[in-house]
């Protein structure tokens, strides 16, 4: 204990010197977007390397069981080679809708999952040197998953779907009916949709997709099912729980898609607003 205190006595002003300067770290953090933004892109750089190294272990002894989802989904894809070969039809004479050429997709690694929060974060393994940006969609084989928040060189954070403040457009696929979709943050395999007038007709297990009313994901991505509803008595919205077809809690690979008009579709949106001001 004496050596502990002699050793502090010795070393009072570097002691003090960093005691200050993390009071000034932590005020300018606070007061200020600009170190608050570099200090989040700091955390986002060591989080994401100390991650990448955890992962890439646990990837190792985990490569038979993704091999096996790999086999599934090129399963999928062959079983639509077969059916268009069985129409007469080839790849190069299907017709691409000209939407899907509006985006532009590219493949990343979790190397981080947080699930048990209130507002949970994703980091994946590609950043601005991959051209990944902020507020680009973020979705799996199985459906969305969430929006980038934040990118360093090597690195991207990405707002979970599991994030209480997040609200995606979706649509229920049968009437077309649009809605808001949220998280209550208790189950992470549930989600709320809400202002679905009862003016339209839903039924338990009709299917849930993004709506493409918005600069991120785009039109008609599957999201869920419903797994029940209430209706008011007197009119009103229904309160929907939507069941996820994504496991949120097991994500290994995604997929990061750019809108190429986003600038151009938030422009005028920014446009409206003021105009309607």
């Amino acid at each position: 204990m004496r050596w502990i205190l002699t050793r502090i006595i010795q070393y009072k002003n570097f002691v003090l010197f960093l005691f200050l300067l993390g009071i000034g770290v932590t005020l300018s953090t606070y007061r200020s977007i600009y170190h608050q933004t570099k200090i989040e892109k700091l955390g986002l750089v060591v989080s994401g390397s100390i991650s990448q190294s955890i992962n890439d272990s646990k990837s190792y002894f985990s490569l038979k069981e993704i091999n096996q989802k790999l086999l599934l989904e090129n399963n999928l894809l062959k079983q639509e080679l077969i059916h268009l070969e069985k129409s007469g039809s080839s790849f190069k004479e299907v017709e691409i809708d000209s939407k899907i050429n509006d985006y532009y997709v590219q493949s990343a690694e979790v190397i981080k999952n947080s699930f048990s929060k209130a507002r949970n974060i994703l980091i994946i393994s590609k950043g601005s040197s991959d051209g990944i940006k902020k507020d680009m969609s973020v979705i799996s084989s199985e459906g969305i998953v969430g929006i980038v928040k934040q990118t360093s060189e090597n690195f991207s954070s990405v707002i979970s779907m599991l994030y209480q403040d997040l609200k995606i457009n979706a649509k229920l696929n049968n009437s077309g009916a649009f809605g808001s979709l949220s998280w209550e943050g208790r189950n992470p395999e549930q989600m709320t949709l809400s202002d679905v007038s009862v003016i339209n007709k839903i039924a338990l297990g009709d299917t849930i997709v993004t709506g493409g009313m918005s600069a991120y994901f785009p039109k008609g991505i599957p999201i869920g099912t419903i797994l029940e509803f209430d209706k008011p008595n007197l009119g009103g919205y229904y309160t929907i729980k939507v069941k996820l077809l994504n496991n949120l809690t097991d994500l290994e690979y995604v997929y990061i898609i750019d809108n190429k008009k986003r600038a151009e579709f938030l422009g005028l949106e920014k446009q409206s607003d003021d105009g309607s001001r």
